[in-house]
């Protein structure tokens, strides 16, 4: 989400998140100078490093000299494959494309350099820009092809599925689930959505709050009423022709919801089903289900 500034990584960094709220998982960024890659490769530390990968990608620099180059990438082929053996296919990220002195199809031709038509076959080069946004595009498409490979991940997704067409045939209004911490969509009642890279939607209803809750808590005052705690759950749109109600399922997740007429009926037909059983199993399968 922010790499114009991001800085180069020291050593491995890891970090666990939700992908699509539907798959954990733990990402281990190796920093990419000699200093390290000589501890990744050491027999100390290179099991430790490549084992037990689910998916391994590899990123250049395609516009930078890099002698080493070679040596570092054919390591890292030998050793994800040895210590991962599942691995069915490695992920080269030619990055920088956007920079006139990149030289990718150089890079990529230095790279497959008397590899063997059997590794090649399990390899697959991209080019890529991080600041342009096609990276994080790449990326997106490989993490959603293990999902499809994912066996709790497509019961998840399929439940999930089930219950927004459900909640649909009472509302007649069409319903995005939406992973809060990336905007990336979970599931829809319109199948796949797509939406540009790096143009994330991103919901904090509960940064709201305080502004809200200050104004709040003085209307309570003047007319001296009791002052109960308040909670932002749902923010309501229109256009000329639809509401749109965003609310907070879980911590997770937001829902959208696109109403297909513009009248009362539906407005409050909508409002209702926050109380219905289907909007509570929903929210009840989210809570459970979260990592």
């Amino acid at each position: 989400m922010k790499v114009l500034n991001l800085k180069p990584t020291k050593g491995v960094s890891r970090e666990n998140f939700i992908f699509r709220g539907i798959m954990e998982l733990s990402i281990w960024d190796l920093g990419g100078q000699q200093l390290y890659m000589d501890r990744y490769f050491s027999e100390k530390q290179r099991e430790l490093v490549f084992s037990e990968v689910m998916t391994a990608v590899f990123m250049v620099d395609s516009a930078a000299e890099e002698p080493k180059l070679k040596d570092i990438f054919d390591n890292f082929m030998k050793y994800i494959f040895e210590f991962s053996p599942e691995i069915d296919m490695v992920y080269v990220l030619l990055n920088k494309i956007d920079l006139q002195e990149s030289k990718e199809d150089e890079v990529y031709e230095f790279l497959v350099e008397d590899m063997t038509d059997d590794l090649k076959s399990r390899v697959a080069f991209t080019p890529v820009s991080v600041k342009e946004g096609s990276a994080q595009h790449r990326l997106i498409e490989i993490l959603d092809y293990k999902i499809q490979q994912n066996t709790l991940a497509l019961q998840r997704l399929g439940k999930i599925r089930h219950m927004l067409d459900e909640m649909k045939l009472t509302t007649l209004s069409e319903y995005f689930l939406f992973n809060q911490p990336d905007g990336l969509l979970i599931a829809s009642t319109l199948g796949k959505f797509e939406h540009k890279p790096l143009q994330f939607m991103k919901f904090e209803l509960g940064t709201l709050d305080s502004n809200i809750y200050q104004i709040f808590t003085k209307i309570m005052n003047l007319s001296d009423s009791a002052i109960s705690p308040l909670e932002l759950s749902t923010v309501i749109y229109e256009s000329d022709n639809n509401y749109i109600l965003v609310r907070e399922v879980s911590n997770g997740s937001v829902l959208m919801i696109v109403t297909k007429s513009k009248n009362e009926e539906t407005f409050i037909t909508i409002l209702n089903s926050f109380n219905g059983e289907e909007f509570k199993n929903l929210k009840k399968f989210l809570n459970k289900n979260e990592f």
